[in-house]
């Protein structure tokens, strides 16, 4: 039977089921919504790859996409989206409430054994081939994946999720049948649905997701090495002077989960400097960045250090108050009524040992709490080598 529970400090919070085949559901409350989001997580992606598997994830997403989910198409024409990353892979489902349940299932097909023929498996990886060269012309694309090189060395984070191109080349029905089998299992996954009516949803959930059976047993697979806690400053020419230059770093935990003023820290250093301040979450460390253009990478860190010094002052000001509603905690509230991003949010959140979502930003959030994220992570990038003393 499967196990319901609530966050133990929120009643009203996030529904959790745990199923007898370990698959966890979860149900965000959205009163009034006539759409249904729904996400599939499964926590396989590059990071989980070993030598001579390089782009394995991916090339997975593609297949389970158009081989199990028959194209990933729901009921009346809602399409499957899913994206691979370093930690998992995602799959996600907007449709109408009345859908939900199809959705499920399209959804749940994933876990089906997979073996492509071999038109399927020759049409896809030229999908893949044309996304790399999509992606390899893009100059932040290189800077970005040089720098998750930089900041985890000898570890499985530092290649690129598209992968080795000779590798996903030669890929074979058993190589993608071996590795599906390996990690595809309903164990492995959190099933996340936002809707009107989360309890009823999750109940028939529940049920039909009893029938996704993955055709294996579920098999023990090796822990991705972490990442160290260090930092990396990359660039790469970009014309007319100016370099593509990315300033990160790595830290254990996941020290911004529990601040409510996160979103809101970025909301106000892009909206008064126009950097955008990035985060990563790779299961036992969190990686933080900024891209932007100068000259040369030291200037790059003298610029995001005192970009973030100067958004502090400004919120420690006598209009911060101001300028962090108007600029921060509004637009932050209305994106909280994306569907979608309240599904992603608790996919997140699922990761921590006692299930309990990040705090998201209320107007009871100040201004301190902002600025001391703010002030952390300028701390982190004054203290880079290339970056001007702490």
């Amino acid at each position: 039977m499967p196990v319901l529970t609530t966050g133990p400090r929120d009643p009203t919070g996030p529904r959790h089921l745990t199923l007898d085949n370990g698959l966890q559901l979860v149900g965000v409350r959205r009163p009034g919504s006539p759409l249904a989001a729904l996400r599939l997580r499964i926590d396989v992606g590059s990071a989980d790859e070993a030598p001579g598997e390089h782009g394995l994830a991916h090339a997975l997403e593609h297949l389970v996409v158009r081989c199990s989910m028959g194209g990933g198409r729901v009921a009346d024409g809602a399409l499957v989206e899913a994206a691979t990353g370093r930690p998992h892979t995602s799959y996600d489902a907007l449709v109408r409430t009345a859908d939900s349940a199809t959705a499920g299932d399209v959804l749940g097909a994933a876990f089906r054994q997979l073996t492509p023929d071999t038109r399927h498996l020759a049409d896809e990886l030229a999908a893949i081939r044309r996304e790399r060269a999509q992606r390899t012309a893009d100059v932040r694309w290189r800077v970005q994946e040089a720098m998750f090189a930089a900041l985890c060395p000898d570890t499985p984070y530092a290649h690129p999720v598209l992968g080795d191109p000779g590798t996903v080349d030669g890929l074979t029905r058993e190589a993608v049948h071996r590795f599906h089998s390996r990690w595809y299992h309903p164990s492995r996954a959190t099933l996340v649905i936002g809707s009107d009516r989360v309890d009823e949803e999750l109940a028939a959930l529940a049920e039909r997701a009893r029938l996704w059976a993955p055709g294996h047993s579920r098999t023990e697979s090796r822990a991705a090495a972490p990442p160290p806690d260090g930092h990396a400053v990359v660039s790469e020419a970009a014309g007319a002077g100016r370099r593509a230059v990315a300033v990160g770093f790595t830290e254990p935990g996941t020290p911004c989960d529990t601040d409510a003023g996160l979103a809101l820290a970025r909301r106000s250093v892009r909206a008064a400097r126009g950097i955008d301040v990035l985060r990563l979450r790779l299961r036992s460390h969190t990686c933080t960045w900024v891209m932007l253009s100068a000259t040369d990478e030291s200037a790059a860190v003298r610029s995001v250090a005192a970009a973030l010094r100067a958004v502090r002052e400004l919120l420690l000001g006598p209009d911060g108050a101001a300028l962090l509603r108007t600029e921060a905690l509004i637009p932050e509230l209305r994106s909280a009524e994306d569907i979608q991003q309240s599904v992603a949010d608790a996919s997140d959140a699922s990761d921590a040992s006692d299930r309990i979502p990040a705090a998201r930003p209320t107007t009871a959030t100040g201004v301190g709490e902002v600025a001391d994220v703010i002030a952390r992570w300028q701390r982190r990038f004054a203290a880079l080598p290339e970056g001007p003393a702490a």
